[in-house]
């Protein structure tokens, strides 16, 4: 008997990106904001209590999900190893390139014995069409039925068309909840910010990818 097995690319939930926005199979949307960390033991105690508060007050007037990621990952410093290396080489001053190749020679040992790991915070902005549908009660009964005993399971694969006018609309919509968020962490000194396309790619890959370093595309990539 012939068994269905599902591709990894159907079990990833993203259909496409746009405009810095994730669009989901589904047809919702994702934003992703990049928030900068805080050493809370360097702030005062009245800083600390502005902070808090702040968070707090935010996340108790939101009305929609807020998803709090924070990504460590080895970082690859062979760019900058590379770069010594060429400065290296065209330096004349004798002493300055003997400093350099210690200085080069240090990086290189520190590296290849300890993991040198970078911390990066993102909120995930959502932003799910709400489509209001009347059912019975038996034809409820009966799909639930059905999503129990299918053999192949389409939740991730399952695509939803969006068309432009619909993207602009549910944009907007996101824009105002991104608005909100950005406002209320930059009042407590916080900075954040809007992914582009190209750093919303760059992330998933690694995320999807957490054997490789943290990867940086060079060209711009776009759907």
């Amino acid at each position: 008997m012939a068994k269905d097995f599902l591709t990894t690319q159907s079990l990833i939930s993203v259909k496409e990106i746009r405009r810095g926005i994730i669009i989901l199979k589904n047809g919702s949307l994702r934003s992703v904001l990049q928030v900068s960390g805080i050493n809370m033991d360097l702030k005062s105690l009245e800083e600390q209590n502005i902070i808090l508060t702040g968070w707090r007050t935010l996340l108790n007037n939101l009305d929609f999900p807020l998803e709090v990621i924070c990504h460590s990952r080895r970082v690859n410093i062979e760019s900058y190893l590379t770069f010594l290396a060429e400065r290296i080489k065209k330096e004349t001053n004798e002493l300055l390139k003997i400093q350099g190749e210690d200085y080069y020679s240090f990086i290189n040992g520190l590296v290849s014995e300890n993991k040198i790991m970078t911390k990066k915070f993102f909120l995930v902005v959502p932003y799910d069409p709400v489509k209001i549908e009347v059912k019975s009660f038996l034809s409820d009964l009966l799909q639930s039925f059905k999503e129990m005993f299918q053999i192949k399971t389409t939740a991730f694969s399952a695509t939803k068309p969006l068309s432009d006018e619909e993207f602009n609309q549910y944009y907007q919509q996101l824009l105002i909840r991104q608005g909100i968020i950005i406002n209320t962490l930059t009042r407590i000194g916080v900075e954040v910010r809007a992914l582009s396309t190209k750093e919303v790619i760059e992330l998933l890959y690694n995320l999807y990818n957490p054997e490789t370093f943290e990867r940086e595309f060079k060209t711009d990539l776009s759907f």
